[in-house]
Formats: C-alpha cells, structure tokens, sequence
C-alpha cells in the first residue's frame, strides 16, 4: 500500500500547541471508539465520492487511504488499551440535546466573531 502524507493533516488544521485532531485521537482527548469511527466514516465517503465530485478519483483515492491509515492507529490502541472511550456516554447522550445544540451554535457564532474581529488566532 502507498503512504501518502499531509493529504488529510494539512498546517490548517493544527492547533497552537502543533497538534491536529488526529494526534488528540491517538493521545486519548477524545473516546477511541469515536475517533475510530471518524476515520472510518470519512474512509467511505471519499470512496463513495471518488470520480464524482471531479474526474479524477486520485485525490478522493489518497485520501481513502491516509484515513484508513488513521483508522489503524486509534484501533491498534484501543486495542492495547492505550486510549480509552470514557466520555463516549456524553457525545450519545440525548437527554439535554436541545440545550447542547443552542450552546454548539453560540459556540459557533462566537468563533465566527472572533475570527472575522482578528481576536482569534488561525
């Protein structure tokens, strides 16, 4: 299999301290199980997508596969009880959903402020 780097870690996506969402997947900041499923999911949907959205199905193809090769690594850990899924119970919890949501969109808006005032750093 090809290894194909920074086709789905682009710069953008790291945040102040050098870390991107994969390596807080791989260190446990968030439940195994949904990270593992992250991966997967994006797996299949540049598979599905390849050829569809341009010609070309290469770069949906790269992808597919750095995502499969992000879907291992959280897997082997879990497996090795590295990482764990504590805090899986609040990302399926329904019982305040209305609540959450209003607060995810304000978090949102408040991102969007920021960035667009130049208070928050990219």
């Amino acid at each position: 299999m090809r290894k194909v780097t920074n086709v789905i870690r682009p710069n953008y996506y790291v945040d102040r301290h050098g870390h991107d969402l994969f390596w807080q997947f791989e260190h446990g900041y968030y439940a195994s199980i949904a990270a593992i499923c992250f991966c997967y999911l994006n797996m299949l949907k540049y598979e599905k997508r390849a050829g569809r959205k341009t010609k070309d199905p290469s770069e949906d193809l790269k992808k597919a596969r750095t995502y499969l090769d992000e879907y291992v690594k959280p897997l082997e850990k879990r497996e090795k009880e590295e990482i764990h899924d504590q805090g899986l119970e609040r990302v399926l919890d329904c019982s305040d959903l209305k609540k959450r949501k209003e607060a995810y969109l304000k978090r949102l808006d408040r991102i969007e402020e920021d960035i667009k005032s130049g208070r928050r750093m990219l």
